[in-house]
């Protein structure tokens, strides 16, 4: 797996924790449409990650930061398709 800074930032990624997010991201956006026919929201994408990452139990928390208490989607139209 391979680690890399964010281009003109410090934020640190890698291929592995990528994968993960995928694949959680693909596994919310099957569940949805088997259960409502669509994809999730943007509200309802933000609304499940301010629950996964806001828990309010130091133990349980995805940063050494802290909780997360707000996150914001910022949309841009859909992609062309090929």
């Amino acid at each position: 797996m391979g680690w890399w800074k964010v281009q003109g930032t410090e934020i640190m990624i890698g291929d592995l924790p990528l994968d993960a997010l995928d694949d959680a991201a693909n596994t919310v956006v099957r569940e949805y449409q088997a259960a409502w026919g669509r994809r999730p929201t943007k509200q309802e994408w933000e609304s499940l990650l301010r629950a996964v990452l806001g828990s309010a139990t130091s133990e349980e928390w995805v940063t050494d930061e802290g909780v997360v208490k707000e996150v914001n989607i910022t949309l841009h139209g859909p992609r062309e398709r090929s």
